[in-house]
């Protein structure tokens, strides 16, 4: 027994004891009549209704203490047996007043409005038993709760281990040992999947760090997970003979570009292999990846003999991935094709790096980039495309700059459908820059209809 429930008894029988004693003085200074109760109380009345009261609040603490102490079975029984018993003794009490004819009992009869007929005496027994039925419903509510927690537990424990280190449910002793053994599963669980699942496949550093616990046993287990990122996709061309230049693209993608990724917290989709197709977690990082790539390509086609053509898109992406059993990502074919359609759009526009606004819209607020407007795009769903700017050399990136303003308005015109107005804009725009090919490719389909 606690030491705080050793204090509680005693004061329950300082505090009963008296009261016990001075209960006769209490009951005889209330009486009831037909106009109510009649109270009238004296020094040694109030003591004996205080000591009652407080008897009364230490009884109850130590009656819910001895209800913590049983098992669930036993707490259901003990915690409605005073309300049937104070039920079944109101119930014997109405049947009994119409046959009993003491001052205190007709008293009573008149405020409860019971007559010889015996009607009223069956509505207040509906009522006593509706009132009962709530009450036990409100205590089986209480009293299950834990039950309701440890379901929830439960479920959460079959899909992972949960972070918590104390899992609480409430309730008595024997939900206390059931919350034990639960954190018990739960650590043993961990352990399980920390020593034998999580050493069966090499799982990627950044998706420990980036995927909850849940999703990565799910991984581990070879199913699909849906993984929200940035993607990059970088297409590759060169010119000359084409099994050499099949060997260069394979050669620099493997070598300079795949590492490349590591450095900005990239992971790449392995069963992707006509473009180069990279998830990130961050847009930054995807952006950045992008114009290193478009810098690493400039540099290392200097020491190829074919030239090499670049379209690189980045947008935002919600995959379906799985690892395989070396640990590489692998992701849906077919969600990547809207992806590839806007390598399509930056080749059709002659435009080395295009983005989409997901990716603007989640920048840093002090992120430098010089873009620019080129479109929208309208497959699947919306998409406001911009050009990256920074791929260029500085002559070409200040002359883009410059009419940025100018060639954002055409492009609006032409989305509107007001091609007449476009045109003279573009062909306005390319005396500036002959060297703006998303400008001539606008002014032919302006002039072609």
């Amino acid at each position: 027994m606690k030491t705080s429930t050793k204090v509680f008894l005693v004061l329950f029988a300082l505090t009963s004891i008296p009261a016990v004693v001075l209960f006769p003085s209490l009951a005889s200074s209330i009486a009831i009549s037909s106009s109510g109760l009649v109270l009238n109380f004296s020094l040694n009345v109030y003591i004996a209704l205080a000591l009652f009261l407080l008897a009364l609040i230490f009884g109850i603490i130590l009656y819910f203490r001895f209800l913590k102490t049983l098992s669930i079975n036993k707490v259901l029984f003990f915690s409605t047996l005073p309300f049937t018993l104070i039920y079944g003794f109101s119930l014997f009490s109405i049947a009994c007043l119409s046959s009993l004819t003491t001052p205190t009992a007709n008293a009573v009869k008149s405020l409860l409005n019971i007559t010889e007929n015996g009607y009223n005496s069956i509505l207040w027994a509906v009522l006593l038993t509706i009132l009962y039925i709530v009450l036990l419903f409100i205590v089986y509510f209480f009293v299950t709760k834990p039950v309701y927690r440890i379901e929830k537990l439960l479920k959460r424990l079959g899909d992972g281990k949960i972070k918590q280190r104390k899992l609480k449910i409430g309730g008595g002793k024997q939900f206390s040992q059931i919350s034990h053994a639960l954190v018990k599963i739960n650590n043993n669980y961990h352990n399980i999947v920390t020593n034998e699942n999580f050493e069966r496949v090499k799982l990627p550093k950044l998706l420990q760090t980036k995927l909850s616990e849940e999703e990565l046993l799910k991984l581990q287990n070879g199913q699909m997970i849906n993984i929200e990122g940035f993607i990059v996709l970088a297409k590759l061309e060169g010119d000359g003979e084409k099994p050499k230049n099949n060997f260069d693209m394979l050669k620099l993608r493997l070598n300079e570009l795949i590492p490349l990724s590591k450095r900005f917290d990239g992971l790449v989709f392995n069963n992707v292999t006509d473009t180069l197709a990279v998830l990130f977690f961050k847009s930054e990082n995807a952006l950045d990846y992008a114009h290193a790539l478009c810098r690493a390509i400039k540099v290392k086609s200097k020491h190829l003999k074919c030239k090499i053509k670049t379209n690189i898109c980045v947008d935002s992406i919600l995959e379906q991935c799985y690892l395989d059993q070396e640990g590489n990502l692998i992701g849906n074919d077919e969600n990547l094709c809207f992806a590839k359609r806007l390598i399509e759009l930056s080749k059709l526009l002659s435009a080395r790096l295009i983005f989409s606004n997901n990716i603007l819209d989640n920048l840093p607020s002090n992120y430098f980039l010089k873009y620019r407007y080129i479109g929208n795009l309208t497959e699947q769903k919306s998409l406001n495309l911009f050009e990256s700017l920074e791929v260029y050399v500085k002559s070409k990136r200040d002359a883009l700059e410059k009419g940025k303003s100018a060639f954002e308005k055409a492009v609006c015109f032409f989305e509107e459908g007001q091609k007449k107005r476009a045109e003279v804009m573009f062909e306005n725009i390319l005396r500036e820059c002959r060297d703006d090919k998303a400008s001539f490719v606008y002014f032919n389909k302006c002039r072609n209809g």
